[in-house]
């Protein structure tokens, strides 16, 4: 389906050795100061801008149809919150770090996993869950050091790595909203348009099968059946038209299915 490619490739380690500038005080160094927290911030977000930039020239995971400054604008602008960090004994690889990290979801992105739950796993990654309108990482453990210019904080070895794809994915998908909601309701007016076909043409031959007297006996209930379904779901040539909101147009196949799939059930002697 367009603007989604649920078979995601191999993946790569998100977290990398890869350094922050900034002019950092080495002194009492610690995973939850304010330079090192803001660094971890900006570090999660330089990283899933690289991968944005990757895959906007390899097309791997999304396509695309705005430049990708739109993506990118829309990434920078989603918070990246880091709380409860504490620093732990030191290791091989600098300071011990355990953290929370959130990030907040876009409204846009939100309608679209509401639009299609298959997308929630674009949101949470493998470890992320959904709190008030954000998905948080607990218990996010990394190494945490001052690099020898003492300028720069080097992250690495996090235990939770889906985190910078997940902010990726959340942009792209809040800025292709539109077109994936779109797509998404062709696909289920497909599905409901065949569905309703499937029920009108089983309930034709059901009826050719009633003996003669049987079809004569019904004809005038069958006349009334067919005014109040329309009455009820609305008309058909309502839901062939382009000019209708999807949804309804959707809401009308839906509607004449299951009113057809009773009456086949009626006329059959099935229904209880």
């Amino acid at each position: 389906m367009m603007f989604r490619k649920l078979v995601l490739l191999a993946a790569v380690s998100i977290f990398s050795s890869t350094a922050n500038a900034g002019l950092f005080d080495s002194s009492d160094f610690k995973c939850g100061r304010d330079d090192a927290v803001k660094a971890l911030a900006e570090y999660i977000k330089d990283d899933a801008s690289a991968l944005l930039q990757s895959d906007f020239l390899t097309k791997s995971k999304f396509d695309y149809n705005k430049p990708v400054s739109a993506y990118q604008n829309k990434l920078d602008g989603i918070t990246v919150n880091v709380s409860n960090a504490s620093t732990g004994e030191e290791g091989s690889y600098g300071l011990n770090c355990t953290a929370t990290i959130a990030l907040q979801i876009p409204q846009e992105t939100l309608d679209v996993v509401s639009s299609s739950p298959d997308y929630l796993r674009y949101v949470t990654g493998a470890y992320g869950k959904i709190k008030n309108g954000s998905v948080v990482w607990s218990d996010v453990s990394y190494n945490a050091k001052l690099a020898d210019n003492k300028k720069e904080i080097i992250f690495k070895n996090f235990n939770k790595n889906d985190i910078s794809d997940a902010l990726f994915n959340v942009s792209v998908l809040a800025v292709n909203k539109d077109q994936i909601v779109k797509a998404l309701s062709q696909g289920s007016l497909g599905e409901t348009q065949s569905a309703y076909k499937n029920a009108d043409r089983e309930l034709n031959a059901v009826w050719k099968e009633l003996p003669d007297s049987a079809r004569n006996a019904l004809k005038k209930e069958q006349l009334v059946w067919v005014n109040e379904k329309t009455k009820k779901c609305g008309k058909l040539s309502d839901a062939y038209s382009e000019g209708i909101n999807v949804n309804q147009r959707i809401g009308i196949y839906q509607c004449q299915a299951k009113m057809t799939n009773e009456r086949i059930s009626y006329l059959s002697g099935n229904n209880n």
